[in-house]
């Protein structure tokens, strides 16, 4: 019991000196807590000279839909191409040029990387598109930068980017 009233005090101790000298560093610190907490996923491009090519992971938020994600809160089925990807990849970098104020920022061959906006408020997001040779079919991951959620914005821009291929015939149309 005598410990536990060593620690409140000593806590006190720390909390009066924080408010009597550090209170600018204390508010500090909750700006940089909070800037991080609404922070999404700052997406760099692939480089072409990775050997081993993935967009990786989401983050633990509702701001990301990924064919490479492990959980289902992110996780969208697969892109499984109905044709050789020297024939798809004009349908693609088009379908990706379709999206919400898309512009590809950067591509190579079988990768494309690009920004989008949201219509409303104008969130930067990030859209990728890789193509896996073994398996014939596309990775496809669409992030946003900022907040706790993007009330499935992301999930709705791959949902629309599958049905602008499956029209043109590129994708094998998932039941």
């Amino acid at each position: 019991m005598h410990y536990l009233y060593m620690g409140l005090f000593s806590f006190y101790g720390v909390l009066n000196y924080i408010s009597g000298c550090g209170m600018k560093l204390l508010k500090l610190l909750s700006l940089g807590v909070l800037c991080i907490s609404l922070s999404g996923c700052l997406i760099f491009p692939l480089k072409q000279t990775e050997t081993e090519r993935s967009l990786n992971w989401c983050l633990p938020r509702h701001t990301c839909a990924s064919t490479e994600a492990v959980t289902f809160v992110h996780s969208i089925q697969p892109f499984q191409l109905a044709m050789p990807v020297k024939q798809a990849w004009p349908h693609i970098r088009q379908a990706v040029l379709g999206l919400d104020n898309a512009s590809i920022e950067h591509e190579y061959e079988g990768y494309i990387y690009a920004k989008t906006y949201t219509p409303v408020f104008h969130f930067l997001d990030y859209f990728e598109v890789l193509y896996v040779e073994s398996e014939n079919r596309l990775n496809v991951r669409s992030s946003s930068l900022l907040g706790l959620t993007d009330f499935f914005t992301n999930y709705v821009r791959t949902q629309t980017f599958r049905e602008q291929l499956e029209e043109k015939g590129v994708l094998l149309i998932q039941d």
